[in-house]
């Protein structure tokens, strides 16, 4: 049985709402899309959400205001998914965004404690583990957490498995998803789009792709009565990025990684690329996840193969 079929052939998780925090981005929409079918769910997000199906409520706030507290104490909420927006650039130096996201999440984590809310599905990333030299080549959930330039990212995850310990009649749950393609805004997706796509002189890292649909029903099954715990999520075999630009059918940048940091703002300016400085490493080490603790707690394997989950980078609305 597949993982789509065990998906529609499950009895609903929860007789209450999931939330969906974040949801208003392209993911969270696509998200919500998939959900309704089979649950009910309500959105939370500061932004517009007009794309919304009909019988999803949307409620424009953050999760540290009142009307978000309301909802979860009068809403018969017993599920939450965060997908949060500490997954572009949030970084510590910029003080306000990364206070902003912490606080947010916080807040998710009262509010999960003291409303009956029965399982927490944290979206976060495999880019937490961090590209370094030492790296082996696959990394499993108990390697550390070394993305020091990714900090909104790292601590939420971080406050996510202390609270995995505080309250373990929640079943919490920690997706770190390889390098998301689809209709995302996801950083390796971005970058992949430019072109000519800017590498690294004499690196060429293998690198872990998975198809949006791929996650979507990795969180789905997630949210399966009895599972709790941090599940690495990857797609298709990997490729070298060369490999993965020649499939896009796109040219090469070469730069001296010695002076990429210095190049990046001058070649943001002209288009020539959009990757952050935090990420400079994911083109120059490795930093792939072994999942097979997805595969055997609840069912999770990629139904994209290599072709489609690279074509989805040019999906874009």
């Amino acid at each position: 049985m597949t993982a789509s079929h065990a998906i529609m052939n499950r009895a609903r998780a929860f007789p209450g709402t999931i939330a969906v925090s974040g949801a208003a981005g392209r993911f969270g929409n696509l998200l919500v899309r998939r959900l309704h079918r089979t649950d009910d769910v309500v959105s939370i997000d500061p932004r517009d959400f007009n794309r919304r199906p009909a019988d999803v409520a949307h409620f424009k706030t953050e999760l540290r205001r009142r009307e978000c507290r309301n909802v979860f104490r009068t809403g018969n909420i017993r599920a939450v998914i965060q997908l949060g927006p500490y997954h572009s650039q949030e970084r510590r130096q910029e003080s306000s965004r990364f206070a902003a996201a912490i606080e947010n999440f916080s807040r998710l984590l009262d509010y999960c404690d003291k409303y009956a809310v029965e399982k927490l599905v944290l979206l976060s990333s495999a880019n937490v583990y961090g590209a370094r030299p030492s790296n082996p080549q696959f990394l499993t959930e108990e390697a550390p957490l070394l993305a020091s330039d990714l900090s909104a990212l790292r601590d939420v995850d971080m406050m996510a498995q202390s609270f995995f310990w505080k309250r373990p009649d929640i079943e919490t749950v920690i997706l770190r998803p390889a390098h998301v393609t689809g209709g995302v805004g996801g950083v390796m997706a971005r970058y992949l789009r430019t072109s000519p796509v800017m590498r690294l002189m004499g690196f060429d890292p293998m690198i872990q792709l998975i198809h949006e649909e791929d996650l979507i029903q990795a969180i789905r099954l997630a949210l399966g009565p009895g599972h709790r715990g941090i599940f690495n999520l990857a797609g298709p075999p990997p490729l070298p990025l060369s490999r993965i630009i020649e499939r896009l059918d796109r040219k090469s940048l070469p730069v001296p990684h010695f002076m990429a940091n210095r190049l990046l703002g001058p070649l943001r300016r002209l288009g020539r690329t959009n990757l952050d400085p935090a990420y400079v490493d994911y083109l120059r080490y490795v930093c792939m996840v072994e999942d097979s603790r997805a595969k055997t707690e609840f069912g999770y394997s990629p139904e994209c193969g290599t072709e489609e989950t690279i074509a989805a980078v040019d999906i874009w609305e």
